[in-house]
């Protein structure tokens, strides 16, 4: 899903950990409450994520983005684009089953932090172009914490539009009237 980020792609890493940040584990009190509590509040308060809701409305109202619109726009049309793709959890794509997945955790007495990552979707198997949950995990090998881990499917832009802009391209352009002899 690189190829969503076209020129942006490089910026991926930097919104994966946007994401890490506002989910991490505690880190304390005082000045330095954030991270998975602060998420857990913000969700009683608010209803940030829920079942019929895009994830990739939840990160703009969190706004978890690029800095600049042109990355912005590509980061929430790569995001938006999981509902395109299966999950490993049952029949929910993979859209419903990110949502799902964080508000079971979010409302959980003790929420886990969750991880946000990727993985090559070009690898093959039964689950590479799938979004994949794992319940828990421990995807930072030096913090000791289990987590809640979503892998987001992702390959690198080739140069090329993805085929429905490509589509959309081609739709809006107008034909070209023949000359007349």
């Amino acid at each position: 899903m690189g190829y969503f980020m076209k020129h942006n792609d490089i910026l991926i890493g930097s919104m994966l950990d946007q994401l890490n940040l506002r989910f991490a584990p505690p880190q304390g009190r005082e000045k330095t409450y954030g991270g998975i509590e602060e998420m857990a509040a913000l969700q009683k308060e608010f209803v940030i994520f829920k079942k019929g809701r895009p994830f990739a409305t939840s990160v703009a109202v969190l706004n978890l983005a690029a800095y600049n619109n042109d990355a912005k726009n590509h980061w929430h049309d790569l995001l938006g684009n999981l509902e395109r793709h299966k999950s490993n959890r049952g029949k929910l794509n993979g859209d419903e089953a990110i949502v799902d997945a964080l508000v079971k955790n979010l409302a959980a007495k003790k929420p886990m932090p969750v991880y946000f990552t990727s993985h090559d979707m070009r690898a093959g198997g039964a689950d590479a172009k799938k979004v994949l949950i794992t319940e828990k995990g421990r995807p930072v090998f030096y913090i000791e914490r289990d987590y809640l881990v979503i892998s987001l499917p992702m390959k690198p832009w080739d140069g090329e539009e993805p085929a429905q802009a490509k589509a959309a391209k081609k739709a809006a352009k107008p034909a070209k009237a023949k000359k007349k002899k």
